[in-house]
């Protein structure tokens, strides 16, 4: 490994140590209120599987799991220990990635808005490519913020409860990533892709 490629990895580490201590401490006042019990289950989980990845694979991993988004993708195969608060999972994977001190989120840490002007422009093209039934099954298009940089994209449809792996969901999803190029204007990097059911549940996600 050269000089360039171990000062990358050393600023990227201190790089993630700062982000992982966000908003983990009090206000001056020290009248902050105890951590939300959502969120500290799946920071832990996370802080546990990005200690894991460092322990088997060192200091490469802090850039692999922070610029390359393997700590999101980790965190939608991570099941139940995620699924509370995604945000706060990813958050413990960097943290436990970069080896850093724990530090609980004392509230939610994903954060979800709506943008139909976005879902209207991934009509328009599903429309303009003959796909406007599929594209028709999407009822609400919503950002996921995971990081400050980190998103995802979540499809809330009309598609019936079921297993993972519908062939409609599938076939949704893949024509979401084929139509994203680019981050349309957003701040930040899109990870993936999740179709929802009419339930809520995940039918499916794809990376983007």
């Amino acid at each position: 490994m050269n000089h360039r490629s171990v000062r990358l990895i050393g600023m990227t580490v201190a790089a993630l140590a700062g982000l992982a201590g966000c908003g983990g401490g009090e206000p001056l006042d020290g009248s902050a209120p105890g951590p939300r019990p959502s969120a500290v289950p799946a920071y832990r989980a996370g802080y546990t599987a990005g200690k894991a990845v460092y322990d088997s694979s060192g200091k490469g991993a802090a850039v692999r799991e922070s610029v390359w988004g393997g700590c999101t993708r980790r965190a939608l195969q991570a099941g139940g220990a995620a699924e509370e608060d995604r945000g706060a999972w990813v958050r413990g994977c960097l943290g436990g990635v970069a080896r850093a001190p724990e530090q609980l989120p004392t509230g939610p840490v994903t954060k979800r808005t709506t943008d139909a002007e976005m879902l209207e422009r991934f009509r328009a093209r599903a429309r303009a490519e003959g796909e406007t039934r599929q594209a028709d099954h999407v009822r609400v298009l919503t950002v996921v913020q995971l990081t400050e940089r980190d998103y995802d994209v979540e499809l809330s449809t009309d598609y019936p409860a079921g297993p993972p792996g519908k062939p409609g969901a599938e076939s949704l999803a893949r024509s979401f990533v084929d139509w994203w190029d680019g981050d349309h204007g957003r701040d930040g990097t899109a990870r993936n892709v999740l179709v929802l059911g009419a339930d809520g549940k995940r039918l499916t996600a794809q990376r983007i």
